[in-house]
Protein backbone atom coordinates (compact mmCIF):
# COMPACT_ATOMS: atom_id res chain seq x y z
CA UNK A 1 0.00 0.00 0.00
CA UNK A 2 1.40 3.39 -1.00
CA UNK A 3 0.58 5.46 2.06
CA UNK A 4 1.89 8.62 0.39
CA UNK A 5 -1.11 8.61 -1.95
CA UNK A 6 -3.77 8.23 0.75
CA UNK A 7 -5.73 11.08 2.27
CA UNK A 8 -4.02 11.69 5.67
CA UNK A 9 -7.44 11.64 7.35
CA UNK A 10 -7.66 7.97 6.46
CA UNK A 11 -4.39 7.03 8.14
CA UNK A 12 -4.38 5.60 11.65
CA UNK A 13 -1.55 6.89 13.84
CA UNK A 14 0.53 3.98 15.25
CA UNK A 15 0.21 3.46 19.01
CA UNK A 16 3.83 4.36 19.64
CA UNK A 17 3.22 7.79 18.07
CA UNK A 18 0.07 8.73 19.98
CA UNK A 19 2.15 10.86 22.34
CA UNK A 20 5.02 11.90 20.08
CA UNK A 21 2.88 13.21 17.21
CA UNK A 22 2.73 16.88 16.32
CA UNK A 23 -0.68 17.28 17.96
CA UNK A 24 -0.82 20.44 20.08
CA UNK A 25 -0.99 20.18 23.86
CA UNK A 26 -4.49 21.70 23.92
CA UNK A 27 -6.08 19.12 21.58
CA UNK A 28 -8.87 17.33 23.45
CA UNK A 29 -8.17 13.61 24.05
CA UNK A 30 -10.94 12.56 26.44
CA UNK A 31 -13.65 13.93 28.68
CA UNK A 32 -15.97 12.81 31.47
CA UNK A 33 -18.91 14.34 33.34
CA UNK A 34 -16.54 16.33 35.54
CA UNK A 35 -13.20 16.58 33.73
CA UNK A 36 -11.45 16.78 30.39
CA UNK A 37 -7.93 15.81 29.35
CA UNK A 38 -5.91 17.33 26.52
CA UNK A 39 -2.84 16.03 24.70
CA UNK A 40 -0.52 17.76 27.16
CA UNK A 41 -2.26 16.04 30.08
CA UNK A 42 -2.06 12.70 28.29
CA UNK A 43 1.69 13.05 27.65
CA UNK A 44 2.33 14.12 31.26
CA UNK A 45 0.24 11.35 32.83
CA UNK A 46 1.74 8.56 30.72
CA UNK A 47 5.24 9.91 31.40
CA UNK A 48 4.69 9.96 35.17
CA UNK A 49 3.27 6.46 35.28
CA UNK A 50 6.00 5.14 32.97
CA UNK A 51 8.61 6.48 35.40
CA UNK A 52 6.85 4.73 38.29
CA UNK A 53 6.69 1.43 36.43
CA UNK A 54 10.37 1.59 35.53
CA UNK A 55 11.17 1.43 39.26
CA UNK A 56 9.02 -1.67 39.77
CA UNK A 57 10.21 -5.27 39.30
CA UNK A 58 7.01 -6.83 37.88
CA UNK A 59 6.76 -7.37 34.15
CA UNK A 60 3.07 -8.36 33.70
CA UNK A 61 0.57 -5.72 34.79
CA UNK A 62 -3.14 -6.53 34.98
CA UNK A 63 -5.28 -3.54 33.97
CA UNK A 64 -8.68 -3.18 35.68
CA UNK A 65 -10.36 0.17 35.02
CA UNK A 66 -13.82 1.69 34.89
CA UNK A 67 -12.52 4.97 33.39
CA UNK A 68 -11.12 4.47 29.88
CA UNK A 69 -8.87 7.56 30.00
CA UNK A 70 -6.94 6.09 32.93
CA UNK A 71 -7.01 2.73 31.18
CA UNK A 72 -5.37 4.37 28.13
CA UNK A 73 -2.74 5.98 30.37
CA UNK A 74 -2.00 2.63 32.02
CA UNK A 75 -1.89 0.73 28.71
CA UNK A 76 0.64 3.10 27.15
CA UNK A 77 2.74 3.39 30.29
CA UNK A 78 3.05 -0.40 30.60
CA UNK A 79 4.11 -0.66 26.94
CA UNK A 80 6.53 2.28 27.11
CA UNK A 81 8.12 0.84 30.26
CA UNK A 82 8.85 -2.42 28.43
CA UNK A 83 6.30 -4.45 30.38
CA UNK A 84 3.30 -6.54 29.28
CA UNK A 85 -0.33 -5.39 29.72
CA UNK A 86 -2.73 -8.13 30.85
CA UNK A 87 -6.46 -7.49 30.34
CA UNK A 88 -8.52 -9.86 32.53
CA UNK A 89 -11.67 -8.22 31.14
CA UNK A 90 -13.43 -7.96 34.53
CA UNK A 91 -12.96 -6.60 38.06
CA UNK A 92 -14.33 -9.47 40.12
CA UNK A 93 -11.90 -10.00 42.96
CA UNK A 94 -12.44 -13.74 43.37
CA UNK A 95 -11.69 -14.38 39.69
CA UNK A 96 -8.67 -12.07 39.76
CA UNK A 97 -7.31 -14.01 42.72
CA UNK A 98 -7.82 -17.24 40.76
CA UNK A 99 -6.03 -15.75 37.71
CA UNK A 100 -3.17 -14.25 39.70
CA UNK A 101 -0.67 -16.61 38.15
CA UNK A 102 -1.22 -14.75 34.87
CA UNK A 103 0.05 -11.38 36.16
CA UNK A 104 2.58 -9.99 38.62
CA UNK A 105 0.92 -6.72 39.69
CA UNK A 106 -2.23 -4.69 39.25
CA UNK A 107 -3.02 -1.23 37.88
CA UNK A 108 -6.53 -0.02 38.69
CA UNK A 109 -8.83 2.90 39.46
CA UNK A 110 -10.89 0.69 41.80
CA UNK A 111 -10.39 1.52 45.50
CA UNK A 112 -11.92 -1.79 46.62
CA UNK A 113 -9.75 -4.37 44.84
CA UNK A 114 -7.23 -6.02 47.18
CA UNK A 115 -4.91 -8.81 46.03
CA UNK A 116 -1.69 -10.32 47.31
CA UNK A 117 0.41 -8.53 44.70
CA UNK A 118 1.70 -4.96 44.18
CA UNK A 119 -1.13 -2.55 43.31
CA UNK A 120 -0.83 0.94 41.84
CA UNK A 121 -3.98 3.06 41.81
CA UNK A 122 -4.82 5.83 39.37
CA UNK A 123 -5.16 8.78 39.44
CA UNK A 124 -3.24 8.88 42.74
CA UNK A 125 -0.12 7.43 41.13
CA UNK A 126 0.06 10.23 38.53
CA UNK A 127 -0.71 13.22 40.75
CA UNK A 128 1.84 16.04 40.25
CA UNK A 129 4.53 14.95 42.71
CA UNK A 130 7.21 14.82 40.01
CA UNK A 131 8.53 17.48 37.62
CA UNK A 132 5.77 18.67 35.28
CA UNK A 133 7.80 18.37 32.08
CA UNK A 134 7.44 14.83 30.70
CA UNK A 135 10.60 12.85 30.10
CA UNK A 136 11.30 11.24 26.74
CA UNK A 137 9.39 8.00 26.55
CA UNK A 138 11.23 4.76 25.80
CA UNK A 139 10.25 2.88 22.64
CA UNK A 140 7.93 -0.11 22.90
CA UNK A 141 9.65 -3.45 23.30
CA UNK A 142 10.23 -5.28 20.01
CA UNK A 143 7.25 -7.56 19.28
CA UNK A 144 5.26 -5.98 22.14
CA UNK A 145 2.09 -7.92 23.01
CA UNK A 146 -1.06 -7.57 25.06
CA UNK A 147 -2.61 -10.51 26.92
CA UNK A 148 -6.39 -10.85 26.75
CA UNK A 149 -8.75 -13.57 27.91
CA UNK A 150 -11.76 -15.05 26.21
CA UNK A 151 -14.13 -17.83 27.25
CA UNK A 152 -12.79 -21.24 26.29
CA UNK A 153 -14.76 -24.35 25.40
CA UNK A 154 -13.25 -26.13 28.42
CA UNK A 155 -14.79 -23.59 30.81
CA UNK A 156 -11.43 -22.02 31.65
CA UNK A 157 -10.66 -18.51 30.35
CA UNK A 158 -8.49 -18.85 27.26
CA UNK A 159 -5.40 -16.67 27.05
CA UNK A 160 -4.92 -14.80 23.76
CA UNK A 161 -1.76 -12.89 22.82
CA UNK A 162 -2.31 -9.86 20.59
CA UNK A 163 0.70 -8.12 19.09
CA UNK A 164 0.73 -4.33 19.05
CA UNK A 165 1.45 -4.63 15.33
CA UNK A 166 -1.82 -6.52 14.73
CA UNK A 167 -3.80 -3.94 16.73
CA UNK A 168 -2.29 -1.19 14.63
CA UNK A 169 -3.08 -3.02 11.41
CA UNK A 170 -6.67 -3.46 12.58
CA UNK A 171 -7.07 0.24 13.37
CA UNK A 172 -5.70 1.05 9.90
CA UNK A 173 -8.34 -1.19 8.27
CA UNK A 174 -11.06 0.59 10.24
CA UNK A 175 -9.64 4.01 9.36
CA UNK A 176 -9.65 3.13 5.68
CA UNK A 177 -13.31 2.11 5.88
CA UNK A 178 -14.71 4.83 8.14
CA UNK A 179 -11.98 7.36 8.94
CA UNK A 180 -13.19 10.06 6.56
CA UNK A 181 -16.82 10.00 7.73
CA UNK A 182 -15.67 10.15 11.38
CA UNK A 183 -13.70 13.37 10.93
CA UNK A 184 -14.44 15.81 13.81
CA UNK A 185 -16.61 13.25 15.64
CA UNK A 186 -16.49 12.36 19.31
CA UNK A 187 -16.61 8.73 20.48
CA UNK A 188 -19.00 7.40 23.13
CA UNK A 189 -19.50 3.76 24.12
CA UNK A 190 -21.75 1.40 26.03
CA UNK A 191 -19.16 -1.42 26.10
CA UNK A 192 -15.97 -1.88 28.10
CA UNK A 193 -12.59 -0.97 26.60
CA UNK A 194 -11.07 -4.02 28.32
CA UNK A 195 -12.46 -6.55 25.82
CA UNK A 196 -11.30 -6.90 22.23
CA UNK A 197 -14.18 -5.07 20.54
CA UNK A 198 -14.21 -2.19 23.01
CA UNK A 199 -10.41 -1.99 23.04
CA UNK A 200 -10.30 -1.61 19.26
CA UNK A 201 -13.31 0.63 18.62
CA UNK A 202 -13.68 2.58 21.87
CA UNK A 203 -10.02 3.26 22.57
CA UNK A 204 -7.51 2.46 19.83
CA UNK A 205 -9.50 3.82 16.88
CA UNK A 206 -10.23 7.27 18.40
CA UNK A 207 -6.66 7.65 19.64
CA UNK A 208 -5.32 6.60 16.24
CA UNK A 209 -7.58 9.11 14.44
CA UNK A 210 -7.23 11.90 16.99
CA UNK A 211 -10.92 11.78 18.00
CA UNK A 212 -11.94 12.69 21.58
CA UNK A 213 -13.52 9.83 23.53
CA UNK A 214 -15.86 9.85 26.51
CA UNK A 215 -14.03 8.14 29.36
CA UNK A 216 -17.12 6.82 31.11
CA UNK A 217 -19.61 4.22 29.90
CA UNK A 218 -23.03 5.23 28.64
CA UNK A 219 -25.71 3.32 30.49
CA UNK A 220 -28.97 4.92 29.36
CA UNK A 221 -30.62 6.15 26.16
CA UNK A 222 -31.14 9.54 27.81
CA UNK A 223 -27.37 9.99 28.10
CA UNK A 224 -26.98 9.26 24.39
CA UNK A 225 -29.64 11.85 23.51
CA UNK A 226 -27.90 14.45 25.69
CA UNK A 227 -24.50 13.75 24.08
CA UNK A 228 -25.83 13.72 20.51
CA UNK A 229 -27.42 17.13 21.01
CA UNK A 230 -23.98 18.53 21.86
CA UNK A 231 -21.52 16.73 19.53
CA UNK A 232 -21.32 14.72 16.29
CA UNK A 233 -21.06 11.19 17.68
CA UNK A 234 -19.62 7.80 16.85
CA UNK A 235 -21.39 5.25 19.07
CA UNK A 236 -19.69 1.96 19.99
CA UNK A 237 -22.41 -0.32 21.31
CA UNK A 238 -24.02 -3.76 21.36
CA UNK A 239 -27.41 -5.32 20.57
CA UNK A 240 -28.13 -5.49 24.32
CA UNK A 241 -28.09 -1.67 24.55
CA UNK A 242 -29.49 -0.85 21.13
CA UNK A 243 -32.50 -3.12 21.59
CA UNK A 244 -33.41 -1.19 24.76
CA UNK A 245 -33.60 2.20 23.02
CA UNK A 246 -36.82 3.95 23.98
CA UNK A 247 -39.16 4.81 21.08
CA UNK A 248 -40.66 7.60 23.20
CA UNK A 249 -37.43 9.64 23.35
CA UNK A 250 -36.76 12.24 20.65
CA UNK A 251 -34.76 11.08 17.61
CA UNK A 252 -31.11 12.09 17.30
CA UNK A 253 -28.39 11.80 14.69
CA UNK A 254 -25.18 9.78 15.12
CA UNK A 255 -22.43 9.92 12.50
CA UNK A 256 -21.75 6.20 12.89
CA UNK A 257 -23.06 3.37 15.08
CA UNK A 258 -21.05 0.19 15.56
CA UNK A 259 -22.55 -2.92 17.13
CA UNK A 260 -20.94 -6.23 18.10
CA UNK A 261 -21.59 -9.10 20.47
CA UNK A 262 -24.33 -10.70 18.38
CA UNK A 263 -26.21 -9.98 15.15
CA UNK A 264 -29.04 -7.44 15.07
CA UNK A 265 -32.29 -8.27 13.31
CA UNK A 266 -33.07 -6.17 10.24
CA UNK A 267 -36.20 -4.84 11.95
CA UNK A 268 -34.11 -3.66 14.90
CA UNK A 269 -31.59 -2.02 12.55
CA UNK A 270 -34.45 -0.09 10.90
CA UNK A 271 -35.79 0.99 14.30
CA UNK A 272 -32.34 2.17 15.40
CA UNK A 273 -32.06 4.17 12.19
CA UNK A 274 -35.34 5.94 13.06
CA UNK A 275 -34.11 6.75 16.57
CA UNK A 276 -30.44 7.51 15.86
CA UNK A 277 -30.43 8.69 12.24
CA UNK A 278 -28.14 5.93 10.94
CA UNK A 279 -28.27 2.21 10.29
CA UNK A 280 -25.91 0.44 12.72
CA UNK A 281 -22.85 -1.30 11.30
CA UNK A 282 -22.58 -4.85 12.66
CA UNK A 283 -19.02 -6.06 13.31
CA UNK A 284 -18.20 -9.77 13.26
CA UNK A 285 -14.98 -11.04 14.78
CA UNK A 286 -13.42 -12.74 17.80
CA UNK A 287 -10.70 -12.00 20.31
CA UNK A 288 -8.46 -14.49 18.53
CA UNK A 289 -9.07 -13.22 15.00
CA UNK A 290 -9.78 -9.53 15.36
CA UNK A 291 -12.34 -8.09 12.96
CA UNK A 292 -13.50 -10.43 10.20
CA UNK A 293 -16.50 -8.87 8.49
CA UNK A 294 -19.15 -6.16 8.70
CA UNK A 295 -22.61 -5.42 7.39
CA UNK A 296 -25.17 -2.63 7.44
CA UNK A 297 -28.69 -4.03 7.24
CA UNK A 298 -30.66 -1.67 5.05
CA UNK A 299 -32.75 -4.69 4.09
CA UNK A 300 -33.43 -8.15 5.50
CA UNK A 301 -30.94 -11.00 4.95
CA UNK A 302 -28.04 -8.65 4.25
CA UNK A 303 -24.90 -10.84 4.08
CA UNK A 304 -21.68 -10.12 5.93
CA UNK A 305 -18.76 -8.80 3.85
CA UNK A 306 -15.15 -9.65 4.69
CA UNK A 307 -12.62 -6.92 5.39
CA UNK A 308 -10.10 -6.55 2.58
CA UNK A 309 -7.31 -8.32 4.48
CA UNK A 310 -9.39 -11.39 5.39
CA UNK A 311 -10.04 -14.67 3.54
CA UNK A 312 -12.15 -17.70 4.44
CA UNK A 313 -11.14 -21.27 3.58
CA UNK A 314 -13.87 -23.91 3.70
CA UNK A 315 -12.23 -27.26 4.43
CA UNK A 316 -15.40 -29.26 5.17
CA UNK A 317 -19.10 -28.43 5.42
CA UNK A 318 -18.65 -27.68 9.11
CA UNK A 319 -15.04 -26.45 9.12
CA UNK A 320 -14.10 -22.95 7.98
CA UNK A 321 -10.80 -21.27 8.71
CA UNK A 322 -10.17 -17.54 8.64
CA UNK A 323 -6.86 -16.32 7.20
CA UNK A 324 -6.12 -12.71 8.07
CA UNK A 325 -3.40 -10.11 8.31
CA UNK A 326 -4.39 -9.85 11.98
CA UNK A 327 -3.68 -13.54 12.72
CA UNK A 328 -0.03 -14.56 13.18
CA UNK A 329 -0.58 -18.25 12.35
CA UNK A 330 -0.18 -18.86 8.59
CA UNK A 331 -2.86 -21.57 8.75
CA UNK A 332 -5.31 -19.15 10.34
CA UNK A 333 -7.93 -19.95 12.96
CA UNK A 334 -10.92 -22.30 12.73
CA UNK A 335 -14.20 -20.50 13.37
CA UNK A 336 -16.61 -21.72 16.02
CA UNK A 337 -19.58 -20.47 13.98
CA UNK A 338 -21.34 -22.17 11.10
CA UNK A 339 -21.30 -20.00 7.96
CA UNK A 340 -22.99 -20.21 4.57
CA UNK A 341 -20.49 -18.82 2.07
CA UNK A 342 -21.84 -17.04 -1.00
CA UNK A 343 -20.50 -17.68 -4.50
CA UNK A 344 -18.01 -14.79 -4.50
CA UNK A 345 -16.27 -16.11 -1.36
CA UNK A 346 -16.28 -12.59 0.11
CA UNK A 347 -19.75 -12.67 1.64
CA UNK A 348 -21.58 -15.08 3.95
CA UNK A 349 -24.54 -15.61 6.25
CA UNK A 350 -24.13 -16.60 9.89
CA UNK A 351 -25.91 -19.83 10.83
CA UNK A 352 -25.12 -20.00 14.56
CA UNK A 353 -22.45 -21.25 16.94
CA UNK A 354 -21.16 -24.80 16.90
CA UNK A 355 -19.53 -24.88 20.34
CA UNK A 356 -20.70 -24.13 23.85
CA UNK A 357 -19.75 -20.47 23.89
CA UNK A 358 -22.82 -18.24 23.78
CA UNK A 359 -23.32 -14.51 23.66
CA UNK A 360 -25.91 -12.94 25.94
CA UNK A 361 -26.15 -9.15 26.09
CA UNK A 362 -22.69 -8.04 24.99
CA UNK A 363 -20.93 -10.79 26.92
CA UNK A 364 -19.39 -13.99 25.64
CA UNK A 365 -20.15 -16.78 28.10
CA UNK A 366 -18.90 -20.34 28.43
CA UNK A 367 -21.62 -22.81 29.37
CA UNK A 368 -18.87 -25.20 30.44
CA UNK A 369 -17.48 -22.64 32.90
CA UNK A 370 -20.91 -22.09 34.43
CA UNK A 371 -21.28 -25.88 34.85
CA UNK A 372 -17.83 -26.10 36.38
CA UNK A 373 -18.66 -23.35 38.91
CA UNK A 374 -21.92 -25.09 39.80
CA UNK A 375 -20.19 -28.42 40.37
CA UNK A 376 -17.74 -26.75 42.74
CA UNK A 377 -20.61 -25.93 45.10
CA UNK A 378 -21.04 -28.52 47.89
CA UNK A 379 -24.78 -28.85 47.22
CA UNK A 380 -24.32 -29.91 43.57
CA UNK A 381 -23.29 -33.35 42.31
CA UNK A 382 -23.82 -32.76 38.57
CA UNK A 383 -25.00 -29.83 36.47
CA UNK A 384 -26.05 -29.19 32.91
CA UNK A 385 -26.41 -25.62 31.66
CA UNK A 386 -28.21 -24.49 28.51
CA UNK A 387 -29.80 -21.38 27.04
CA UNK A 388 -33.54 -20.86 26.71
CA UNK A 389 -35.52 -18.11 24.99
CA UNK A 390 -38.47 -16.49 26.70
CA UNK A 391 -40.37 -13.47 25.35
CA UNK A 392 -37.62 -12.63 22.90
CA UNK A 393 -34.76 -12.74 25.43
CA UNK A 394 -32.10 -15.39 26.06
CA UNK A 395 -31.45 -16.71 29.55
CA UNK A 396 -29.18 -19.26 31.22
CA UNK A 397 -30.99 -22.29 32.65
CA UNK A 398 -29.50 -24.97 34.90
CA UNK A 399 -30.56 -28.57 35.46
CA UNK A 400 -28.80 -29.94 38.53
CA UNK A 401 -28.47 -33.17 40.49
CA UNK A 402 -28.09 -32.47 44.20
CA UNK A 403 -25.35 -34.00 46.33
CA UNK A 404 -26.16 -35.61 49.66
CA UNK A 405 -25.54 -32.26 51.32
CA UNK A 406 -27.83 -30.59 48.80
CA UNK A 407 -30.54 -33.19 49.36
CA UNK A 408 -30.36 -32.67 53.12
CA UNK A 409 -30.63 -28.93 52.62
CA UNK A 410 -33.60 -29.41 50.26
CA UNK A 411 -35.46 -31.30 53.01
CA UNK A 412 -35.18 -28.19 55.21
CA UNK A 413 -35.76 -25.53 52.54
CA UNK A 414 -37.99 -24.86 49.56
CA UNK A 415 -36.53 -25.11 46.07
CA UNK A 416 -36.81 -21.32 45.75
CA UNK A 417 -34.69 -20.73 48.85
CA UNK A 418 -32.16 -23.39 47.82
CA UNK A 419 -31.65 -22.05 44.29
CA UNK A 420 -31.48 -18.46 45.59
CA UNK A 421 -28.55 -19.59 47.74
CA UNK A 422 -26.89 -21.24 44.76
CA UNK A 423 -27.29 -18.05 42.71
CA UNK A 424 -25.72 -16.04 45.52
CA UNK A 425 -22.78 -18.46 45.75
CA UNK A 426 -22.11 -18.09 42.00
CA UNK A 427 -22.06 -14.28 41.93
CA UNK A 428 -18.41 -13.84 43.00
CA UNK A 429 -17.36 -16.03 40.04
CA UNK A 430 -19.74 -15.22 37.22
CA UNK A 431 -21.04 -12.15 35.43
CA UNK A 432 -24.66 -11.37 36.36
CA UNK A 433 -26.03 -12.58 33.00
CA UNK A 434 -24.15 -15.89 33.46
CA UNK A 435 -25.88 -16.77 36.74
CA UNK A 436 -28.72 -19.18 35.85
CA UNK A 437 -32.16 -17.61 35.93
CA UNK A 438 -34.19 -20.84 35.63
CA UNK A 439 -33.58 -24.08 37.58
CA UNK A 440 -34.68 -27.69 37.58
CA UNK A 441 -33.71 -30.23 40.25
CA UNK A 442 -33.39 -33.72 38.76
CA UNK A 443 -32.56 -37.21 40.08
CA UNK A 444 -30.25 -37.64 37.04
CA UNK A 445 -29.30 -35.72 33.91
CA UNK A 446 -31.20 -37.28 30.97
CA UNK A 447 -29.00 -39.02 28.42
CA UNK A 448 -29.50 -40.70 25.06
CA UNK A 449 -28.54 -44.25 24.02
CA UNK A 450 -24.98 -43.12 23.33
CA UNK A 451 -24.66 -41.84 26.89
CA UNK A 452 -24.62 -38.22 25.76
CA UNK A 453 -26.79 -35.58 27.36
CA UNK A 454 -30.23 -35.30 25.78
CA UNK A 455 -30.44 -31.56 25.23
CA UNK A 456 -33.82 -31.83 23.52
CA UNK A 457 -35.26 -33.46 26.63
CA UNK A 458 -33.56 -30.86 28.82
CA UNK A 459 -35.02 -28.02 26.77
CA UNK A 460 -38.49 -29.48 27.25
CA UNK A 461 -38.07 -29.22 31.03
CA UNK A 462 -38.02 -25.42 30.74
CA UNK A 463 -41.00 -24.98 28.39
Amino acid sequence: MDSQKKDPAWLALPMEEWLTSAASDDRLVAWSRTQQWCQGDFRRDVSRLTQSLQTQPPSRWALCFTDSYYFAVALLAVLHSGNTPVLPGHQRQSLLAEQQGEFDALLTDDDILALSCPILRLPAEILPVRPASPAALPAFAPNAVLVLFTSGSTGKPQKVLKTVASLQTESQWLAENWGEMLRDSRVVATVSAQHMYGLTFRLILPLALGLPFYSQTLEAHEQLVFMANQYPLMLVSSPAFLQRLDDKLPPIHCRQIFSAGGPLAASEAARIRQLCGEYPTDIYGTTETGVIASRQQRQAATPWTLFAGVELQQQTQQQIRVISGLIPQPAGVELSDNLALLADGRQFHLLGRKDRIVKIAEQRLSLDEIEMRLCQLPQVQEACVLTIDKQGRTYIAAAIVLSSRGLAQRQRQSQTVLTAGLRQALRPWLAPVAVPRFWRLLPAIPRNQQGKRSYAELQELFL
